[in-house]
């Protein structure tokens, strides 16, 4: 009888070895991540406010000294939003920058005062990233003054990709500055099947590789599409974060991405 109660006992103590196991196996198995990012906000009030009324961890980067920028980054910062600068950057189409572009032709001292101001006029800012830029993020020397800035600033970079042959990210990892690089275009195409692909592929790409960075624009329809398409996420087992809890997550595995 002594004997079968110990044999009980030792099964029990093995199941609940087993379940502990499992538990912690389940903790270590991370859910797939997508991150929004709302870029070129700051000139129009009503679809700023229409980017941070949408639910959930959206973040939201905002152009340097526009009429709206700073209002704009205190009500997203209201609710939860994180808040990048989204920063204009030599192109190679030559289209204008607006207020605070940075350009190949400036001093270094120039680029980095210019960034500080940049960051100085949007209030809660967390991170960069950049608007056009497919002329300055191919090369290394603005972008190392970038990360300069990005890293006495304690911000984080997320690279747009405007440019096949932008070394931003790369520059970034190689000063330890915290990075993320943009996977996919929500919106260059506003029609509703053109919206729907581009998210499908986001979320492809998130379950694949366990996380995507998605980058839209303030229009009424991207809102409106966003607004209806949040809860599909859920369903396809992908959580919604900011930019900087997603480079939290991948923290221990960045330099291998």
């Amino acid at each position: 009888m002594n004997l079968l109660r110990f044999s009980k006992q030792i099964l029990q103590s093995i199941g609940l070895v087993l379940l502990a196991v499992a538990s912690i196996t389940s903790a270590d198995e991370q859910q797939p991540t997508m991150v929004i990012i709302i870029d070129d906000l700051g000139y129009s009030l009503a679809n700023g406010l229409g980017a941070v009324n949408l639910p959930g961890p959206i973040t939201l980067a905002i152009m340097p000294h526009t009429p709206h920028g700073a209002l704009l980054a205190r009500q997203g910062a209201a609710v939860n939003k994180e808040i990048m600068l989204h920063v204009p950057m030599q192109n190679h189409a030559g289209l204008r920058l607006g207020p605070g572009g940075l350009t190949l032709n400036m001093t270094e001292q120039k680029f980095k005062q210019t960034l500080l101001n940049n960051v100085a006029s949007i209030p809660y800012v967390e991170g960069i990233n950049n608007h056009m830029g497919s002329a300055l993020t191919e090369q290394r020397l603005p972008m190392q003054w970038t990360m300069d800035v990005a890293a006495e600033l304690g911000l984080f970079f997320v690279d747009s990709r405007t440019s096949a042959q932008s070394v931003a990210w790369q520059q970034a990892q190689a000063q330890k500055v915290p990075a993320l690089k943009r996977n996919v275009f929500l919106d260059n195409d506003t029609s509703a099947e053109a919206l729907e692909r581009q998210f499908q592929q986001a979320i492809s790409i998130a379950q694949k590789h366990g996380s995507s960075v998605l980058i839209g624009h303030p229009y009424p329809t991207t809102v409106a599409f966003l607004e209806k398409s949040l809860g599909k996420l859920d369903e396809a087992g992908i959580k919604l974060a900011s930019a900087s809890a997603l480079i939290r997550e991948l923290k221990p595995h960045l330099n291998a991405l």
